[in-house]
């Protein structure tokens, strides 16, 4: 990367190292990696909560609808 001639990124590089060398900067980046992280991981576990809550009140229409058909109309 030290070879690249394009302006644009030779200026977006300088940045990135002005950033870099700066603490604060680098914390607050790490934060909020972290944060973004945790997100993610909440929304697959919310993902995966909903799918298996939805997988459960189909197999319990299935379930129901199987009885009623072999034993009658079920009470509630």
């Amino acid at each position: 990367m030290a070879n690249v001639a394009h302006e644009p990124v030779k200026r977006a590089m300088s940045r990135i190292r002005e950033l870099s060398a700066d603490e604060e900067t680098r914390r607050l980046a790490f934060v909020r990696e972290r944060a973004l992280r945790d997100e993610v991981s909440f929304l697959n576990d919310a993902r995966r909560e909903g799918m298996e809550e939805g997988t459960m009140t189909a197999l319990k229409g299935t379930l129901r609808k199987q009885i009623t058909l072999k034993f009658g109309e079920v009470p509630t």
